[in-house]
């Protein structure tokens, strides 16, 4: 690199307060130097969320979430690095440079960026036909009669963009081509016709339908779903959707996402059912935080994009036979799409094993015998309120459906029940409740309560010695980095401005970079680095990118040049210094220097937190002498004492664990 660009991400950083900035979601009291809150990521009462203006950064001593402005703008928003960029660029007034490459893009790369803007511009216009043709043409009123009958409001019809397709074989196909606009090969691509089979013309792939138009998470129409009317021919299919484009892929989008994500990340719950009506019905009864999958069972790559929003699912689909089964495969997709993490627990000896807890809350609403959500939304929205609220446990619900589906009077019967309910029981966190259900399952195969443990413990065990790869995706996308060719190359960086000072946390990340080999797994899992261990938000971004283009064979390479101009520059800082030192031994020196640094860096972080928790103790024991207690967070210090002196019992330990041995490698001021 010759150099860099200014740094826009430390120039946002600077202008927008992390106190003002956070303060505008949770309301702030000052606490010393600091300014103490509800934690938003834990439900809690106590106020263990602390802001830091010093160092613009945040930590809960509740759940341990911590980070700058960039990630509490990601974690609350539900958006990806560059998206948070640009949000919160635009609030702290800092032009970012448009992409202008200096070297010739690839031609291959502008075709396809271009043909994405193509179909874009296709669907649209293929919507605003559609809406003409339901609202005002004569043909139309079949479909208006059907929504009128479904109890569709005029704001629903506007508010989803729905339309009609007429029953004709090229009306479309003639209205998108009409004087040289889209060319037919065009409309091929979009999955709006299709070519005949003799070569001979081509056809409407909808036709006499009622039309949904299909939108990504920014709103802009990727694709169309039909459903068929009264008359339609009996053996076509009810639904139709569009096939897979360079815009759609079916298995990744949930209907009603672009509307729904505000309302999940708000209500911190997201509620999936099963197709179209239901989500219409449910938005058009003040209840957005629904979506449905298209025509598919629920997908790992529906999980990724909820679970940037929530870790709470409801399960609300229909309860017929269908539904029940879809149900149970929706569950166990979202148990492989979410994240799991290792608990202690103390076993009746008093010895502690570890287990797998699933890092999600996962529910399923019970929905009335041959009700869909749609007729349970307009009978009556107070019933649907209730149903979600009323949601059971995936445990219960497993119970349920093993007892309804299997003979539970025969040996068979009795292992398969028992080998599908007790990693479920595993996943129940409280010792009380396993217990509970563990007396539930002995029984209803009439089995002894000692035989279940001994096979919980075997699973547990099972579970926990599985490797961590098991978890990775058989996909090819690196979460929060686009990987897909149509990226444009960012540009060489010029040098404008002074270097930043890079900090322990910014010398880590360029190092496990550089030496991508000592990220791998050494046995002792305390000493491993995490996306914890990022606080900045542009470094939590690159070290996730860097794990998941490990877990799908991805070259950093390639990540690399999907960056923005703004990150190519931020990297391009980060990893001058690493890059000019002379390379490591792969196996002794990089191992040693990795701990290293990673042990400096948790030991600063805990020194950091020092002064906060003895002005805390400091307060506690003031009020227990004097009596003092006027106001509600006095109260709340109070009952928390307990609390505040284990953190910092805590905190001593892991000042201790982790005080950094002279480092033969790189210097440290201590090393005099």
């Amino acid at each position: 690199m010759n150099g860099f660009v200014p740094n826009y991400i430390e120039e946002i950083k600077r202008r927008l307060s992390v106190v003002d900035h956070i303060s505008a979601r949770v309301p702030l009291k000052k606490s010393g130097k600091n300014y103490k809150g509800l934690c938003p990521f834990h439900g809690e009462k106590s106020g263990s969320f602390f802001v830091f203006p010093q160092t613009e950064s945040y930590y809960c001593f509740g759940c341990h979430e911590s980070g700058d402005v960039f990630t509490f703008t990601m974690k609350t928003e539900g958006l990806e690095f560059n998206e948070a960029l640009e949000m919160l660029a635009k609030r702290a007034g800092v032009d970012l440079p448009e992409r202008e490459p200096q070297i010739a893009p690839d031609p291959e790369i502008q075709s396809q960026q271009q043909l994405k803007e193509r179909l874009k511009e296709i669907n649209a216009a293929a919507a605003i036909y559609f809406s003409h043709l339901l609202l005002k043409s004569n043909e139309g009123q079949a479909a208006r009669d059907y929504l009128a009958k479904r109890e569709v409001t005029p704001k629903a019809v506007e508010l989803f963009g729905l339309g009609y397709a007429l029953d004709s074989w090229d009306n479309l196909f003639k209205h998108l081509t009409a004087k040289g606009r889209f060319s037919p090969q065009e409309l091929v691509q979009a999955g709006l016709v299709g070519e005949r089979e003799n070569g001979d013309g081509y056809y409407d792939r909808f036709r006499g339908r009622l039309i949904f138009p299909i939108k990504d998470r920014q709103g802009q129409i990727i694709a169309f779903g039909g459903r068929v009317l009264e008359g339609a021919p009996s053996d076509a299919p009810k639904y139709l959707n569009s096939p897979q484009t360079f815009l759609f892929d079916k298995s990744a989008t949930l209907y009603g996402f672009d509307l729904a994500r505000d309302s999940i990340r708000h209500s911190d719950c997201a509620v999936v059912v099963e197709g179209y009506m239901d989500v219409i019905a449910a938005h058009e009864a003040g209840f957005s935080n629904v979506v449905a999958p298209l025509g598919t069972a629920l997908t790992e790559k529906h999980v990724v994009s909820l679970k940037k929003l929530t870790k709470r699912i409801v399960l609300a689909l229909d309860a017929d036979y269908a539904g029940q089964k879809a149900t149970l495969q929706g569950i166990e997709v979202l148990k492989r799409g979410f994240d799991s993490y290792s608990v202690a627990v103390p076993n009746p000896k008093g010895l502690i094993q570890f287990e797998q807890q699933l890092d999600a809350d996962i529910r399923v609403a019970i929905l009335p015998t041959g009700k869909d959500p749609d007729e349970v939304v307009r009978e009556s929205p107070d019933r649907w309120k209730e149903m979600i609220a009323r949601a059971v446990p995936v445990v219960d619900y497993t119970f349920t459906s093993v007892a309804a589906s299997m003979d539970l009077n025969n040996a068979r019967g009795k292992s398969e029940a028992v080998e599908i309910l007790i990693p479920v029981i595993l996943e129940v966190r409280d010792r009380i409740e396993r217990e509970h259900y563990i007396q539930k399952l002995a029984r209803i195969t009439n089995t002894g309560a000692d035989l279940l443990y001994a096979e919980l413990k075997r699973v547990s065990r099972a579970q926990y010695s599985k490797p961590s790869a098991e978890k990775s995706r058989n996909d090819n996308t690196v979460s929060g980095v686009d990987i897909d060719t149509s990226e444009e190359t960012p540009p060489r960086v010029i040098q404008i401005g002074a270097r930043r000072q890079l900090d322990y946390e910014d010398k880590l990340l360029a190092f496990v970079w550089r030496y991508s080999k000592a990220l791998d797994n050494t046995g002792q899992e305390d000493k491993q680095v995490s996306s914890d261990d990022f606080r900045k938000g542009e470094n939590r971004f690159l070290y996730e990118s860097l794990i998941e283009a490990k877990q799908h064979g991805v070259s950093l390479t390639e990540v690399e040049e999907s960056f923005t101009p703004e990150m190519a520059s931020y990297f391009a800082q980060l990893m001058e210094d690493v890059n000019a030192q002379p390379e490591l031994d792969p196996y002794g020196e990089v191992s040693l220097a990795f701990q290293f640094q990673l042990r400096r860096l948790r030991n600063s972080r805990a020194m950091d937190f020092v002064p906060t928790l003895v002005e805390m103790q400091r307060n506690c024991e003031e009020l227990a002498n004097t009596g003092e207690n006027a106001d509600g967070a006095n109260e709340n210090m109070l009952e928390n004492e307990d609390e505040i002196f284990r953190q910092a019992d805590q905190l001593r330990v892991e000042i201790f664990n982790n005080q950094p041995s002279l480092s033969v490698i790189f210097k440290d001021s201590r090393d005099r």
